[in-house]
C-alpha cells in the first residue's frame, strides 16, 4: 500500500484534548473549554491531570509558534466522521526545511529530542505521586494498574472559524484530538529496524473482541469488556474494567517527520464492584451477539441492532489482532483493529504501535525515587521513541 501524507489521510481515533507547551499553557489553559464538544466521549482524567504540549523541530523545541507553522486541512474524504467536523493538520510549509535537516547530523537531532526528558521529568513524577496517593485515598491499589506508554499518530485538530494557529489554540472552541492509526509502512520499517536494533522479540499474540458498554446510572463511565470467543461463535467475558483515568498526557508534534507522539500516565480501573447480577446481565448480551468476520467490526447485533439488558447496552465494539513483544526494559504492542461504533455510526480499520515502558514504571512507584536515576532512564526511553519514529523518516 503506497504512503499517504498526513495530510491527505483519514485519521481518526479522537481522543483527549491535546495540551499546550510551558510558554503557553496559562493563558491558553485559561481559555480553553475541554468540555465544549457536543459529542460526549468517556474520556477520564484525574483531578490532578497535567497536560503539556510540545513542538519540536530540527532546532529543538520552540516555545513560540514559527511562522511556516500552519494547519492544513484534510482531505474533504477524511473529515472526523465522529465530530461532522473537518480536522486540521500541522504542517510546516518552511521549503527550506530538508536542506536544514539534510545539514544536521542524526546524533544532534537525537540528542535535541532528548531535551524533552528535563522538560517532563518533574511532572511525569509529580503524577506519579499524585496518582498513587489517589488510589491509596480510594484503596484502589489492588484494582489499579499505572501503565506509561509512548504512542505514534498524529494530532489533529478542528476548527470553526479561521485565523493563526496561536489564536486558534487559544480559542474556547478549540479541540484537539490524537489520533492513532499509522501507516503500514511505518509498521514494516518498525518490524525490519527498530524491533531487530533494540533486540525485541515475540512475546505474546493475541486475538480478542473489546465491547464497550454503558449503564444509564453511570454516564460517565465506560465499561471496556475483553472477550474470547466460544465453539458457538458468542463472546466469553474474560476481564472487565472501567474507562482508563489519566494522569499525564504529553503531546509532542514532531514538525520535521510525518508522525508526532503522545506520552501519558494512565491507571487501568478493574471492575471490582461489579455484582454477580451484573456480570449475568452484561454476559447474557454477549450471548446474543454472533462473530461475523465480514461485518464492521466483526460482530452482528439480534435484531440489527445492540442488546441491551437491564439498563446496560453494548454502543462500540472492536475486534483486535495484537503482537506484543518485549526486550530488558520496554514492551511494544503493534496492533490492527477493526472497530465500529453504534454511538456514531462509523466504522474504522486502524494500525497502531504503542511503547509501555516498563522499567520507568517500576521505577517511578517507588518510595524515595531518585531523580537523577528517574531523568537518566528518561532519555533513554526517549532516545528509542526518537528512533521509532526516525522509521518514519524514509516514508514519502
Amino acid at each position: 500500500m503506497s504512503y499517504i501524507p498526513p495530510h491527505k489521510r483519514q485519521l481518526k481515533d479522537p481522543v483527549s484534548p491535546s495540551p499546550f507547551p510551558d510558554s503557553l499553557a496559562t493563558k491558553v489553559m485559561k481559555n480553553t473549554d475541554f468540555k465544549s464538544s457536543s459529542v460526549k466521549v468517556n474520556i477520564a482524567y484525574s483531578r490532578d491531570a497535567i497536560f503539556k504540549w510540545f513542538l519540536i523541530g530540527s532546532k529543538g523545541i520552540s516555545d513560540e509558534v514559527p511562522p511556516s507553522i500552519k494547519l492544513v486541512p484534510v482531505s474533504s474524504d477524511s473529515s472526523d466522521s465522529r465530530y461532522g467536523e473537518k480536522s486540521f493538520v500541522l504542517m510546516n510549509t518552511n521549503v527550506e526545511k530538508e536542506n536544514v535537516i539534510a545539514e544536521e547530523s542524526e546524533e544532534e537531532e537525537r540528542t535535541r529530542w532528548m531535551l524533552i526528558a528535563e522538560k517532563v521529568e518533574k511532572d511525569l513524577v509529580v503524577a506519579y505521586e499524585q496518582a498513587k496517593k489517589g488510589m491509596q485515598d480510594h484503596h484502589l491499589s489492588d484494582n489499579a494498574k499505572l501503565r506509561l506508554v509512548a504512542r505514534f499518530g498524529k494530532i489533529l485538530f478542528r476548527r470553526i472559524h479561521a485565523g493563526p494557529v496561536t489564536e486558534y489554540w487559544q480559542a474556547k472552541s478549540s479541540n484537539r484530538t490524537f489520533c492513532t492509526d499509522v501507516p503500514t509502512s511505518f509498521i514494516q520499517n518498525i518490524k525490519s529496524k527498530a524491533i531487530p536494533s533494540h533486540e525485541f522479540c515475540i512475546d505474546l499474540e493475541k486475538e480478542v473482541y473489546v465491547v464497550q458498554i454503558s449503564h444509564y446510572t453511570r454516564p460517565h463511565s465506560t465499561i471496556i469488556c475483553k472477550c474470547t470467543v466460544k465453539e458457538d461463535g458468542s463472546l466469553s467475558m474474560y476481564k472487565a474494567e472501567l474507562n482508563p483515568l489519566r494522569h499525564l498526557v504529553v503531546d509532542v508534534s514532531c514538525i520535521d517527520k510525518n508522525l508526532d507522539m503522545r506520552f501519558m500516565l494512565a491507571g487501568k480501573r478493574k471492575m471490582f464492584t461489579l455484582t454477580e447480577k451484573e456480570r449475568s446481565n452484561i454476559q447474557r448480551m454477549l450471548d446474543s451477539v454472533t462473530v461475523d468476520s465480514t461485518v464492521k467490526g466483526g460482530l452482528t447485533w439480534p435484531h440489527g441492532k445492540p442488546p441491551s439488558e437491564n439498563g446496560y447496552t453494548i454502543f462500540e465494539v472492536c475486534h483486535v489482532r495484537a503482537t506484543t513483544y518485549k526486550n530488558k526494559t520496554l514492551r511494544l504492542r503493534v496492533r490492527e483493529t477493526n472497530g465500529y461504533s453504534e454511538r456514531f455510526g462509523t466504522w474504522e480499520v486502524e494500525r497502531g504501535v504503542t511503547l509501555i515502558l516498563q522499567d520507568i514504571n517500576t521505577k517511578l512507584q517507588e518510595q524515595n525515587i531518585e531523580r537523577g536515576c528517574v531523568l537518566e532512564m528518561l532519555r533513554d526511553a526517549l532516545g528509542t521513541i526518537w528512533d521509532f519514529l526516525h522509521c518514519d523518516a524514509s516514508l514519502t
